[in-house]
């Protein structure tokens, strides 16, 4: 798994801490240009990507999903709810408003996990 901030066992404070160390770090390392690339070249040379992929993506992935998962096991998220769709809709946003021209808008994080806790809360809440 990736380097993770220090987990507190709130799901809401743990995604957005997550969500807001990736944000720094996509940044610091102008890693939008890096995506880019590897993207642009896939073609080329696909292991540029998947090493990307392995290293980079699917362990903030693995991160995200793993919060959720103690959220579902402590009962805050309904059983069957669909984590990997979650963890995208986390993410989304925040390429979403990179390609918008509004890269690191204040509140996107909370903003993000707002919305994907409500929509995976048990029905009954």
């Amino acid at each position: 798994m990736a380097d993770a901030p220090p987990a507190s066992g709130d799901t809401r404070a743990d995604l957005t801490a997550i969500l807001k160390d990736f944000a720094a770090t996509v940044e610091r390392v102008r890693g939008m240009a890096l995506i880019g690339t590897c993207l642009a070249e896939e073609a080329h040379t696909p292991e540029r990507l998947a090493l990307l992929r392995e290293r980079t993506v699917l362990p903030r992935r693995a991160l995200l999903r793993h919060v959720l998962e103690q959220a579902r096991d402590r009962g805050e998220i309904r059983p069957g709810a669909d984590l990997e769709a979650a963890v995208s809709a986390l993410l989304g946003p925040f390429y979403a408003d990179y390609m918008a021209g509004h890269a690191c808008r204040m509140g996107w994080a909370e903003g993000a996990v707002d919305i994907v806790l409500a929509g995976l809360r048990p029905t009954g809440r």
